[in-house]
């Protein structure tokens, strides 16, 4: 799984460690390894599948807004001794708007404990038509403390990477507070994504809230409280409704999707052993 390059430096608070790091070092400094899709199973059977079109009162008409795909996979890791409820877990939201444009919100879960409790592990992702995406990477364990008791080193305080082409963020989760590492957070975010880009999210985040009553989870969107901390999205104040979609279920796997997402083969219903 991705990990961190190890780094040496003088204990600091994590506030100012994290500011520090989000203002001052170069990209390069902190690195992920890999991909994010890098160390995923290629495989995926489809546990829950919803498709919608969203319509929104017009002129005393309903048009469809925006279409919707969520899809729950249970990644096959291709080893018949671990129980498949405890295989790697995909969620995706896929999004595609009447007003042009195609993203997605993707989420992963009950991924293997890495060898190394410092390791960084693919969590949650933004893709956006063209290639563009916001990828968080995040560590389950803390590890334990470097240079003696009580001590902690540069890297035990960084929790979280966010990654966008070749740009990264390195940060510890908890120094959301500070207002130093909000603002270079807002900074990072505003030299990552194109202003469509951050109209795009902005348009698709209340409609999906909207959709929660539909079955279409928040899980996928838990990566906003990291690019946009502090930031309260609320539920589309359009009058909206749903319907089953009427078309083909949007494909990851076709057209301009390619560019949003690394597609998994998709297979039905449940592994055969």
């Amino acid at each position: 799984m991705p990990s961190t390059r190890r780094l040496l430096g003088l204990p600091a608070s994590a506030a100012l460690l994290s500011a520090f790091l989000v203002l001052f070092l170069p990209a390069r400094a902190v690195r992920a390894a890999g991909g994010f899709f890098d160390d995923l199973p290629r495989k995926g059977y489809i546990r829950d599948d919803v498709s919608l079109d969203v319509l929104s009162a017009q002129d005393g008409a309903r048009a469809v807004v925006a279409t919707i795909r969520y899809m729950r996979l249970v990644l096959d890791p291709g080893r018949r001794d671990v129980v498949a409820d405890f295989w790697p877990e995909r969620q995706m939201v896929m999004v595609q708007l009447a007003s042009g444009g195609n993203l997605v919100f993707e989420r992963l879960g009950k991924l293997p404990a890495p060898k190394d409790p410092q390791d960084l592990q693919p969590r949650g992702r933004i893709g956006l038509e063209g290639g563009t995406a916001i990828e968080l990477f995040s560590r389950s364990g803390s590890g334990g403390p470097a240079g003696g008791a009580g001590a902690r080193s540069l890297c035990d305080s960084l929790d979280t990477l966010l990654r966008s082409g070749n740009q990264e963020i390195p940060l510890a989760k908890a120094d959301l507070s500070s207002l130093t590492v909000r603002d270079a957070m807002a900074k990072f975010v505003e030299r990552t994504l194109s202003p469509r880009a951050l109209g795009m999210i902005a348009e698709t985040v209340p409609v999906l809230l909207a959709a929660q009553t539909q079955g279409i989870p928040a899980g996928p969107l838990e990566v906003l409280e990291l690019l946009f901390p502090g930031r309260k999205f609320v539920v589309s104040a359009q009058s909206l409704s749903f319907r089953v979609a009427a078309g083909a279920p949007l494909n990851p796997a076709e057209g301009s999707w390619r560019t949003v997402t690394n597609a998994p083969e998709m297979l039905p219903g449940a592994p055969l052993y």
